[in-house]
């Protein structure tokens, strides 16, 4: 979720992939969107594939941190 209305949706995009990207090599981008959340908020939702051996937390801490996000939610985690 972005901070608030006024971040441009493009930036937030952006800084999401970066921080996914420089991650690891254990992780890959598998789709990447915006999804209307109300109030003219859009969310960025993205898909990865991640190695089992990082787990999650500290992705999700690194874009909690951006100063673009307001807020990280997993929604789904399965293994291959």
């Amino acid at each position: 979720m972005p901070e608030d209305g006024e971040v441009e949706y493009s930036n937030l995009e952006d800084k999401v992939k970066e921080v996914v990207l420089n991650y690891g090599d254990g992780i890959e981008i598998k789709n990447l969107e915006s999804e209307n959340v109300g109030f003219g908020l859009q969310a960025v939702k993205i898909k990865f594939q991640m190695n089992e051996d990082y787990g999650s937390d500290n992705l999700e801490e690194q874009l909690t941190n951006l100063d673009v996000v307001g807020g990280v939610t997993v929604t789904l985690m399965d293994r291959l």
